[in-house]
């Protein structure tokens, strides 16, 4: 039966997010926070700006409504398998963006940024209709935000989220630190995004980098979804 395939692919998953982070990890974020340091300040505050603004858009609920959810039942399988071509057609225009915006050095580099968020964004509103929830809603908007912030955490910050994420689905509402959001997403993606304000090489790393970080919100994004599928089965 599917849903016990799924069931056993959340427990993976969410065995993962909860893992400890290693030593090395640890290492890696040193050095993170040390490249951070020497980025241009034009870069962080576009990056900081963009985030906040994209929030607050999400919060607002004035954009990014793609279409309305699916009126017919679905099974889990043909929502996840939706889901799976509609982060394919998302994951190509974000990678020929990252090579358009990678080829053209810093100014152009910078642009990606919003231009990212927004692919982004589109992907998470569309995957909640898919699996038949309008992101008109506000509770189902903050729930967008948070699978966002899930994606792109690391460390202790994983356990955290995918516990918020647990308390919003039994519809248990917390508070949401979304300046905290900014800094994790900035500080998530910024020494591969670096590397992409170099002219002609940012092509190549653009566009891989993209892709990458496209995956990365996919599985996110299906397995808190298949969680709230499977939890409203087992209250039927």
């Amino acid at each position: 039966m599917y849903e016990k395939e799924v069931e056993e692919e959340l427990r993976r998953w969410q065995r993962k997010m909860k893992k400890r982070p290693s030593r090395l990890s640890s290492k890696t974020k040193e050095w993170q926070n040390k490249i951070n340091d020497r980025l241009p300040g034009v870069y962080h505050q576009t990056a900081t700006i963009c985030v906040q603004k994209t929030i607050e858009a999400v919060l607002a609920g004035n954009t990014f409504v793609t279409k309305e959810p699916e009126e017919k039942p679905m099974t889990l399988k043909e929502c996840d398998d939706e889901v799976r071509r509609l982060f394919q057609l998302y994951r190509r225009t974000a990678v020929f963006e990252g090579i358009g915006t990678g080829a053209g050095g810093v100014l152009l580099g910078l642009s990606d940024f919003p231009l990212l968020l927004s692919i982004k964004f589109k992907a998470l509103f569309a995957t909640a209709a898919a699996y038949g929830y309008s992101p008109k809603e506000e509770s189902e908007r903050q729930l967008i935000l948070l699978i966002f912030q899930l994606a792109y955490s690391s460390g202790d910050d994983r356990a955290e989220l995918l516990e918020a994420i647990s308390d919003h689905l039994e519809q248990r509402l917390l508070a949401t630190d979304w300046q905290a959001l900014q800094l994790r997403y900035r500080d998530y993606i910024d020494v591969p995004k670096m590397f992409q304000l170099i002219p002609g090489f940012g092509a190549v790393v653009g566009g891989a980098v993209n892709h990458t970080l496209l995956e990365k919100l996919e599985e996110t994004a299906m397995n808190v979804y298949r969680m709230r599928w499977l939890n409203r089965l087992n209250t039927q």
